[in-house]
């Protein structure tokens, strides 16, 4: 996709560069004409005279190739002060160019673009307001791979500090959201301030990734059923969360301490994460016959099932493949569990 910053850029580049280039043109052929006018009578060539042309422009300085008269003298510096200030003027201009601001971000761009590229599995952030500017701590905190489109200029210093690769873009295009690896993504945040744009990067992504696993803002309550319905599988207003929130810490502010602390990601000492049963040995087994508190130390809350919660479930319940167990445990322990499970 052409980067219309550095197309401008290239044609004032090349407006810049027309007249240096047509006076060093001109400067080649009056020095050619002229030298091969001058040496006529004793027998200078063609060859001759462009490379006593280029050698002087170029100050490369090899000597005379035919000895030169005051009129051939004169014709030498005419022609060393032109065409050197003329090829040194347009190196000036390509260095100035190459140094450029415009040029600097498309390296760095073409450069993200090909990190971006190498991902799979990862998840696309759009929109880094205050709702998404925290969403994206909480991705870095957990480690997890994923990408950030917004069209503002500020999310390249937020991006470098969260050292997360970036598109500087719309995400209702296509084209930006196949750039963020859509079709190879694994779950998809749209949180921009307008219902209307969420909608519609819903719309664009459920058409390019029927699998992919859709979460949106929803700024206000009435949206959010038509925000599932255009393909979201959940749409969460954050003020409606804030409020309960509040209420909660009012009613249970140890419950409320202990899930803040079990839900951030990076959390070292607790962490409450969703297990999925692998294919493997695990089917088929027992909470109990594999050991998996007693191993791990960590501790299952429910198995979900086709969207069915059972919480605390006996040691006897046995799993089967696809199984959702919430485990809450230190980050070591919910490896041991993953291993367990084969996830």
């Amino acid at each position: 996709m052409a980067d219309p910053l550095i197309n401008s850029d290239r044609r004032h580049l090349i407006e810049r560069l027309r007249v240096p280039i047509v006076l060093l043109l001109m400067t080649n052929l009056l020095g050619t004409v002229g030298f091969k006018i001058i040496w006529s009578d004793i027998g200078g060539t063609w060859l001759d005279a462009l490379f006593m042309t280029v050698t002087t422009i170029t100050t490369i300085g090899f000597g005379e190739v035919h000895k030169l008269d005051t009129a051939g003298r004169l014709l030498t510096m005419l022609i060393a002060g032109s065409g050197i200030g003329s090829l040194f003027y347009s190196f000036t201009v390509l260095l100035d160019y190459a140094a450029s601001e415009q040029v600097r971000s498309a390296r760095r761009r073409r450069k993200m673009q090909k990190t971006i590229d190498t991902l799979s599995g990862h998840y696309i952030l759009a929109g880094i307001g205050r709702v998404g500017r925290e969403a994206a701590a909480e991705l870095a905190a957990s480690g997890a791979a994923f990408v950030v489109i917004d069209p503002s200029p500020g999310i390249e210093s937020f991006c470098t500090q969260l050292k997360c690769p970036f598109i500087q873009g719309d995400a209702t295009e296509d084209a930006t959201l196949l750039s963020a690896g859509l079709e190879r993504a694994k779950g998809l945040i749209v949180t921009t301030s307008s219902d209307a744009t969420n909608l519609y990067v819903i719309l664009s992504a459920r058409l390019l990734n029927s699998d992919i696993f859709i979460v949106s803002r929803a700024v206000d309550d009435a949206s959010v059923p038509k925000l599932i319905r255009a393909g979201a599988d959940r749409a969460i207003s954050p003020y409606a969360i804030g409020g309960r929130r509040l209420a909660h810490v009012m009613l249970s502010p140890r419950v409320v301490d202990f899930l803040e602390t079990a839900l951030t990601s990076g959390n070292k000492t607790l962490n409450i994460d969703d297990v999925v049963v692998g294919q493997g040995g695990a089917a088929g087994k027992t909470i109990e016959g594999l050991q998996v508190g007693a191993k791990s130390g960590a501790t299952v809350l429910a198995v979900v099932r086709d969207g069915e919660p059972t919480a605390n479930p006996r040691g006897d319940f046995q799993l089967a493949a696809g199984d959702h167990l919430l485990v809450l445990g230190t980050a070591d322990q919910l490896k041991t569990v993953e291993q367990l499970l084969g996830a």
